[in-house]
């Protein structure tokens, strides 16, 4: 299996395709600003889920 790396590596980094596996923002001149981590994305899942529509 392999090893999940840590998004928050790639800020500051030119962004090319699959950098951003969760979401994330890529600023003028194509370098990635933010990134949005596993935890962060499983709780806006979890809470998305919850609403009643």
């Amino acid at each position: 299996m392999e090893a999940e790396l840590d998004p928050r590596e790639n800020i500051g980094k030119p962004y090319e395709r699959g950098m951003l596996p969760y979401g994330g923002g890529v600023g003028r001149g194509g370098l990635i600003s933010f990134v949005v981590t596993k935890e962060e994305f499983d709780e806006k899942m979890r809470r998305l889920k919850s609403i009643k529509w």
